[in-house]
């Protein structure tokens, strides 16, 4: 009986997911902290805020992702 690691399919699928969510996540970010620094006027901080929290968010949306595919 194979694992859900020995297709290497699946994990060809799994990769560009999780590469999907990493860009997708970030770029959320990145929009969400720009809005917040046209609404503020305060340039970089709050994009630098949100590329970094939609980065936090992201690898650890990556990390339970591959956790759940290798059960």
């Amino acid at each position: 009986m194979k694992k859900n690691g020995d297709d290497p399919w699946k994990m060809v699928a799994v990769l560009g997911a999780l590469g999907i969510e990493v860009v997708i996540l970030t770029l959320a970010g990145a929009w969400v902290g720009k809005t917040l620094d046209a609404h503020f006027d305060s340039k970089p901080i709050f994009m630098a805020v949100g590329v970094l929290g939609g980065l936090v968010i992201s690898f650890v949306g990556a990390a339970l992702t591959i956790r759940s595919f290798l059960k």
